[in-house]
């Protein structure tokens, strides 16, 4: 078991040298302007990567120059030179230009919000020509369509600063985008990333972050009037809401929830704790708010990440197993945003105050998060997270692992290999398994919830209601009910055990369980179904290749017999934990009342009850991308 810190022992000075490290690991790789970045490996690397890896480093840099006041000459030339050359028509380091829903508008918003934030040091010190230059290859944004997703925000933000330094803007552009946020906003201060049920990450280094720069750039200026108070308003009490709810997925180790996409950001998820403190917001202490960012920087760092200066494609190393399709080499430098809180005063309580222990480390957490339909749950002797998932389903079209799960925690990492899944429930086929269409329905409640979802089995279309209880001992009782899968096979699985060693497997009649090296174990065991149902339940360990948390991953599974009637009912149990936890005694002691509704289970001290969903909540959410055009 890693051990808990209840203190990292990081300041400020600790993350400058972070930032330092970074920033030098940049310029060894950097063109011989500046304007580029080609962090290894260069092969097949295009002129929008490269911009990506001078664009994020610059955005670190940005933070590093204005949290110091423009106290190295040195560093704010290099990028006085670099910016030039990467606006200059007809320089071999020129950037691309500005087109729809293109990449290197991404890469603009972090140019942008590197001037915003330098201004004094950097953009005030460019000459004329230079800052017409520039102001004239951000034009190219104007007008643009985007990803109806986040990327809404980034084409307002070059807006918003062309603004601020009284170039023509979009005002409308910036107007509509904020506007079409508020679309996608599901309460408790989480926003979907886009239409349907998309939750992750993406709250923590978009949605809680550019509204405000956004704002900030717009004060002052003649579009100011649009940026009215009340949205500011609005904004931080979302910021307060989320936050209260956030700081609890994070294991007191420093590990975040290893959940939806981008992971390779690293440490950009402390990105709006910062953002707090930058706000105002009073929902945590600020002693925690700088515990729990320094606590994720040392998860990575304290494993070599960065030691050379470079982020590499992964989690603590290199891994594919979480890229997405526009990863480049430079992408894991949205890490930038997690420097933030260099942009507080030296004197701030958040660098000053003695850092405060987290919730987690003093005492078990259960929260629902209303949002995404959430459920955490939180164990400090374990020191692992774990969120129940009601109603997260990822792109609309895309069965993601990242997302499609019936849980996530901070110690495992989704699996989705050949007709293997893990902590779900699927009809395992020849070399895959059915498609997940995702949420239809889902509630969570204080400890537990319901939800619907739809699978595609080669052409079947099966409904599956899903219920699951939290116990003593962070065991989870899990039931379902599914519709539709006659003659079908059906698997449900437990959490993946990663390590670097074989985990030793103990298999009984009905459970499996999985034990690593450090203490972690994961297991999973039949329970029942109801009276005169015919379930023959076969539980066994199921081996996948390397994750990012390890080489050799195991995940417990317990497979059903094809399906003899329409309808098929049954329940197991789950455990993730280091302790030695005995489900198959603890399933001994359950008394099982199954009723049309659900299922009620009591072991003569607790009783809990896992009811169905009784009517679809969401629409279908099969559409595809949306493009925004303001």
């Amino acid at each position: 078991m890693e051990k808990a810190r209840s203190f990292t022992g990081w300041g400020r000075v600790e993350w400058e040298r972070l930032a330092d490290r970074l920033i030098a690991g940049a310029h060894r790789h950097s063109s011989p302007a500046g304007a580029r970045v080609v962090f290894p490996p260069a092969a097949g690397q295009n002129a929008t990567d490269q911009l990506e890896g001078f664009a994020r480093s610059f955005l670190l840099a940005a933070l590093r120059i204005a949290g110091s006041a423009g106290s190295d000459p040195a560093l704010v030339q290099w990028y006085a030179d670099a910016l030039a050359a990467g606006a200059r028509c007809g320089d071999a380091e020129q950037w691309p230009r500005l087109t729809d829903h293109g990449q290197p508008t991404v890469e603009a918003t972090a140019i942008v919000l590197g001037l915003h934030f330098s201004r004094p040091w950097l953009w005030d010190g460019l000459d004329d020509g230079v800052q017409a230059r520039i102001i004239h290859w951000l034009s190219g944004a104007t007008g643009q369509a985007s990803a109806d997703n986040n990327h809404v925000l980034f084409g307002a933000t070059i807006q918003a600063f062309l603004a601020s330094v009284g170039a023509p803007c979009d005002r409308f552009g910036i107007e509509a985008a904020l506007d079409r946020i508020e679309d996608w906003y599901a309460g408790d201060g989480w926003y979907s990333d886009g239409e349907g049920r998309r939750f992750d990450h993406y709250n923590a280094w978009t949605f809680q972050l550019y509204p405000f720069f956004i704002l900030e750039m717009l004060s002052g200026t003649v579009a100011a009037a649009t940026a009215s108070a009340e949205r500011l308003r609005l904004y931080r009490e979302r910021l307060e809401m989320f936050l209260r709810g956030y700081q609890h997925l994070f294991a007191a180790g420093g590990s975040p929830l290893i959940q939806g996409r981008s992971l390779i950001y690293r440490w950009g998820v402390v990105a709006p704790l910062w953002m707090g403190e930058l706000q105002g917001v009073e929902a945590l202490p600020p002693g925690r708010t700088r515990r729990l960012a320094s606590g994720v920087a040392r998860h990575f760092t304290d494993r070599g990440v960065g030691d050379d200066g470079v982020l590499p494609l992964g989690w603590w190393g290199p891994r594919s197993s979480i890229l997405q399709s526009y990863n480049a080499p430079g992408s894991p430098l949205w890490a930038a945003k997690g420097f933030l809180g260099l942009l507080l005063p030296a004197d701030h309580p958040a660098w000053t105050a003695p850092e405060a222990a987290l919730e987690i480390e003093g005492a078990d957490v259960n929260r629902v998060l209303s949002g995404p339909q959430w459920l955490v749950q939180g164990n400090h002797r374990d020191d692992i997270v774990k969120v129940a998932n009601f109603g997260t389903g990822g792109h609309p079209r895309h069965d993601s692992a990242l997302y499609r799960r019936l849980a996530f925690s901070t110690a495992s990492a989704p699996v989705q290999q050949g007709s293997l899944r893990d902590n779900d429930l699927y009809v395992p086929l020849d070399d895959s398994t059915s498609l997940n269409r995702g949420p239809v329905a889902g509630v969570a409640r204080p400890g537990g919830g319901s939800s619907r979802f739809r699978l595609d089995a080669a052409g079947r279309d099966i409904e599956v209601d899903y219920a699951t209880a939290l116990l003593p001992d962070g065991v989870e009782l899990r039931a379902a009910r599914i519709r539709g899968a006659v003659a079908m096979p059906l698997e449900a699985s437990g959490y993946a055990l990663a390590g670097d060693t074989e985990p030793e497997s103990v298999l009984t009649a009905a459970g499996a369980l999985a034990a690593g090296s450090d203490g972690l174990r994961s297991g999973i065991q039949f329970v029942g179904a109801p009276e005169g149902d015919t379930v023959a339940a076969t539980p066994r360990i199921r081996e996948a290749s390397g994750s990012i948390l390890g080489e050799r991953v195991a995940v417990p599974v317990i497979t059903l017999d094809p399906a003899a009637g329409a309808e098929t009912r049954w329940s197991w149990l789950v455990c993730f934990t280091r302790r030695n936890v005995d489900l198959e005694a603890v399933a001994r002691r359950l008394v099982l009342n199954w009723t049309p509704d659900g299922l009620q289970a009591s072991d003569g001290a607790i009783t809990a009850n896992l009811s169905w969903i009784r009517h679809e909540r969401w629409p279908a959410d099969a559409i595809n991308q949306g493009v925004f055009g303001a």
